[in-house]
């Protein structure tokens, strides 16, 4: 399966897609309330797709071409159970869970810059 099909196949993951849908209107606000006008705020994009994790990225426009560009690791999304990791750009990390997608208030445990650390 290339990347594109697997990405699309993700499209019908509703709690993910409400997931994502959720951080970016967060980005949003955020960027609208510090007022931030140098750039179009952030959006959160599957980027990639393993065996058993999804990782989502923080994506920008490239400023010369106008593309969006992957710039950083917002969360990884385990694809089996829903769960949502802070990783690495490669993986992952051991003791990352932050939430689950399935759960109504995942988003809070969220920042604009992603997962909050475990407290």
């Amino acid at each position: 399966m290339n990347k594109e099909t697997a990405i699309a196949s993700l499209k019908n993951d509703i709690p993910l897609t409400d997931f994502i849908r959720g951080v970016n209107k967060k980005i949003s606000d955020y960027w609208t309330r510090m007022n931030f006008t140098h750039a179009e705020a952030p959006i959160v994009m599957v980027d990639s797709i393993g065996k058993r994790y999804a990782k989502l990225a923080t994506f920008r426009t490239n400023p010369v071409s106008k593309k969006l560009e992957a710039d950083s690791v917002y969360c990884f999304y385990d694809i089996a159970n829903g769960d949502l990791l802070k990783g690495t750009w490669k993986a992952p990390v051991a003791n990352g869970v932050r939430g689950n997608v399935k759960e109504p208030n995942v988003l809070d445990k969220f920042t604009e810059h992603g997962p909050a650390y475990l407290r």
